[in-house]
């Protein structure tokens, strides 16, 4: 079916009907159920329903700078609510978990280890740490997106 009959078809212009196919222009629920009733598709054929595993299958993965979480593509953080997110880049820092200071200080020698760098920083403050005692303190660990992955995989086998 060419884009013309498709576009009449479903009440539309041609250039509409181009701009949505080359990603341009992102149609209405009911626009795209229309397209999807004249061409016997459902709305996952045509628009993908596609696995957000790590942006793998085409899924974008988003960035907020102000907590440095990566998550699905979504329009607004899931941790700190901020909207001002966008794609992940890849030298990106990004968090990758939270430990108390012995599991942390074995996690970075790994990391340190596959040549993933690695930064630190202590959840309650140095001073702070030194006031309460280490029991209390957890330090947080950012790598870059590149090595986000891999540095999960080793956070998990250290089971943290």
């Amino acid at each position: 079916m060419t884009q013309k009959a498709l576009a009449e078809a479903v009440g539309i212009s041609r250039q509409t009907m181009n701009a949505i196919e080359q990603g341009e222009f992102n149609p209405t629920i009911r626009l795209c159920r229309a397209i999807c009733r004249v061409l016997g598709k459902s709305l996952d054929d045509l628009f993908g329903a596609e696995d957000k595993d790590n942006g793998e299958n085409g899924g974008m993965i988003m960035y907020c700078a102000s907590c440095r979480m990566v998550f699905d593509e979504d329009t607004r953080c899931p941790v700190c609510g901020s909207k001002k997110v966008r794609e992940a880049m890849p030298d990106d820092i990004c968090f990758l978990t939270e430990a108390a200071p012995i599991p942390g200080g074995m996690l970075k020698d790994i990391l340190d280890q596959n040549d993933i760098s690695v930064l630190a920083s202590s959840s309650i403050g140095a001073a702070m740490a030194m006031r309460a005692g280490t029991m209390f303190e957890r330090i947080r660990y950012y790598v870059r997106f590149d090595d986000l992955e891999k540095a999960k995989e080793i956070a998990a086998d250290l089971s943290l």
